[in-house]
């Protein structure tokens, strides 16, 4: 149970005048941090970005003098052995915590500096998998939340359309123009994909097709001609999830969410996946898509759609409407659903809806495949060092199994 790096995202700032007061708890580079309630056992290392910065008390920093030692360590806390040492080390039976006087107690195997190095470097090529695998899916949904913005948020097809007509241009050059703004091509790659591919030119005419080439006013500012405007209560249904105890919780495959994403596993769900998880009280308006049968706590909503609306729709949609910043609460934050229903948004054509779940369907499948790919690496990098130090495997075998696994 960890993540190498402690990612960007989730951060929380303090002003300098609090961050005097705050101090001793400051971590640096290559101390080991540890959860110790709450989702007890989770480990990561401090790199470069985050020296000096401050921990907050659900966590305990272990300092390691060097890299080498950072990383044996956190490599062990995350096998099946180091996991088993930190639940036995866990006290409470309604609010469990790891207490720093067990941690202290807990034993970990430690080979001659040589072996420990050896480990790391192979252990170290599956995590290097494993975060390009995170950063190529960051990129692809970065393109499917861009297309999302072009088509339904920015109107650039129509606006496309609409500057080529007053350019004087002829209906077909708009057409042009607008599937030009729908793929990223210029009229040199369009008229290379036509000669090349025509069917997909053809896929792309028929989309550019979809989108009006003029735009009207409404209560929301100008959109597209043709379309209406209309409340997000006929869309989506935002349900809520329901109370699930650490100490009712029977650990599993399925995942549990909170509003902050996920905080532990269960043996039973909630909701059929794929499904679509906002945080409704903690961290608010924070979304999350899971592809797997889950369990939304009772911080949350999961999401139900409406008039046939796809799922992967709705994502991207809820994205563009600022949920994070519709706080009803200033003492405990939270998200009233029916402020989110009264929202109003343009009314998309159901053909336009199609056509952009086609499109990134391709996308969500990669996103997955990735992720699937990098929960098998992180499976074998976690049993490996347990057989590693019990001579099941050798090292030339571990380096042989990490390449296989990591190509």
């Amino acid at each position: 149970m960890g993540q190498r790096y402690i990612p960007d995202v989730g951060l929380e700032y303090v002003p300098d005048d609090v961050f005097t007061k705050v101090q001793r708890y400051i971590v640096e580079e290559n101390d080991v941090i540890i959860s110790i309630v709450g989702t007890i056992g989770l480990v990561s290392i401090i790199d470069n970005r985050f020296h000096l910065a401050s921990q907050t008390e659900n966590c305990a920093k272990l300092s390691c003098p060097d890299r080498y030692d950072a990383y044996y360590l956190y490599y062990y806390l995350i096998s099946a052995l180091g996991q088993q040492e930190i639940k036995q080390a866990t006290v409470g039976a309604v609010q469990a915590k790891l207490p720093l006087y067990n941690i202290e107690k807990i034993s970990v195997a430690w080979p001659h500096r040589k072996y420990r190095e050896q480990i790391v470097n192979v252990l170290s090529t599956l995590d290097d998998k494993i975060e390009l695998n995170t950063q190529t899916n960051q990129t692809l949904e970065a393109i499917a939340q861009a297309i999302f913005k072009s088509w339904f948020v920015d109107f650039e097809p129509v606006k496309a359309k609409m500057a080529a007509l007053e350019a004087g241009g002829t209906a077909e050059e708009a057409e042009r123009a607008a599937m030009c703004a729908i793929s990223g091509k210029d009229e040199a790659a369009l008229t290379q994909l036509q000669t090349e591919q025509p069917d997909a030119y053809a896929e792309l005419a028929q989309t550019a097709a979809l989108f009006p080439s003029a735009m009207q006013d409404s209560e929301l500012g100008e959109i597209p001609e043709g379309w209406d405007v209309q409340r997000l209560e006929s869309l989506i249904e935002l349900a809520y999830g329901k109370a699930l105890k650490s100490t009712d919780r029977i650990e599993g495959t399925v995942p549990v969410y909170g509003s902050g994403g996920i905080n532990g596993s269960h043996c039973k769900a909630l909701v059929q996946g794929p499904g679509i998880i906002i945080g409704r009280k903690g961290t608010v308006g924070s979304i999350y898509w899971e592809q797997s049968d889950f369990f939304p706590i009772d911080t949350t909503f999961y999401v139900k759609t409406k008039e046939n609306i796809p799922l992967e729709f709705a994502f991207y949609l809820l994205q563009t409407l600022g949920l994070n910043d519709m706080n009803t609460d200033a003492a405990v934050p939270g998200l009233n659903r029916n402020n989110v229903y009264r929202l109003e948004v343009p009314g998309f054509p159901n053909e336009l809806i199609k056509r952009f779940t086609k499109v990134v369907s391709s996308i969500s499948k990669a996103i997955q495949n990735l992720k699937v790919e990098s929960n098998t690496l992180a499976e074998v990098r976690d049993n490996f060092l347990p057989k590693l130090l019990s001579g099941e495997i050798d090292l030339s075998q571990a380096a042989d199994i990490a390449d296989e696994a990591s190509v």
